[in-house]
């Protein structure tokens, strides 16, 4: 029946989209642990050793150009340190407030994206593969009533092929949402180590603000803004 076969063929259309499905949600995680690979920096230590050597000597220059070079350049801190290093004249209450806006935009906004992807696939991994199993089960029946004899095995082979397809949108729903859970776990723990480092930042940024305003007579007390500021990257 011409009925029954484009129900076929609309069943295997959802398998296609179940495949395409899995590969774009395992693309998009590789992408995550790779990019949250690259904007980690286990030990910052080195790095803010070299920013507080350069700026005490008054290389603000070469501050930006370290961070904007190997090894440290794809990591979200120097990121955010060469941002506060260029707008360093508007003053450190600004210079949160930038880097804020460069934090959210620039270093996990992508990251988000890919991660509300990945959750869109583990809403419609079992979904699709319901609907599959609807059409191929709406098709197997429709064989049986157009037939007057239907052979068993065809019978078992064509519901054996619908209950896959729910079978394969659990398959592709469950290590995605697995996945996805790790990803916003780690995608906090690099909100929360950054945070950590930029306030180290800031302090070693702070004092040399302070000392330069205490060499100068005209400038006896340090900019607005100043002080120890918590909670700096949005939650």
């Amino acid at each position: 029946m011409e009925i029954t076969r484009i129900i076929d063929t609309f069943g295997y259309v959802i398998y296609f989209a179940l495949a395409m499905l899995a590969v774009w949600g395992v693309y998009n995680a590789i992408m995550l642990y790779r990019n949250l690979g690259k904007k980690s920096l286990a030990d910052p230590a080195p790095l803010l050793k070299q920013m507080g050597d350069m700026l005490k000597a008054g290389k603000t220059e070469a501050a930006v150009a370290a961070c904007q070079n190997p090894p440290y350049w794809h990591t979200a801190l120097a990121q955010l340190m060469a941002v506060a290093l260029r707008n360093r004249e508007k003053g450190l209450a600004k210079v949160k407030l930038l880097l804020v806006m460069e934090f959210h935009t620039q270093v996990i906004a992508g990251m988000e994206n890919r991660l509300a992807s990945i959750s869109t696939i583990v809403r419609m991994g079992p979904l699709l593969g319901l609907l599959g199993t609807v059409a191929s089960m709406i098709g197997a029946f429709g064989r049986i009533g157009g037939s007057e004899k239907v052979n068993p095995t065809d019978l078992a082979r064509d519901i054996s092929l619908a209950l896959w397809a729910t079978g394969s949108g659990l398959l592709i729903a469950t290590p995605m949402m697995i996945a996805g859970n790790d990803i916003h776990a780690k995608l906090r723990h690099l909100r929360d180590n950054t945070e950590r480092q930029l306030q180290d930042f800031l302090e070693i940024l702070e004092q040399i603000e302070v000392s330069a305003a205490a060499s100068r007579p005209a400038a006896q007390t340090p900019r607005a803004g100043s002080g120890h500021v918590r909670a700096l990257l949005p939650r």
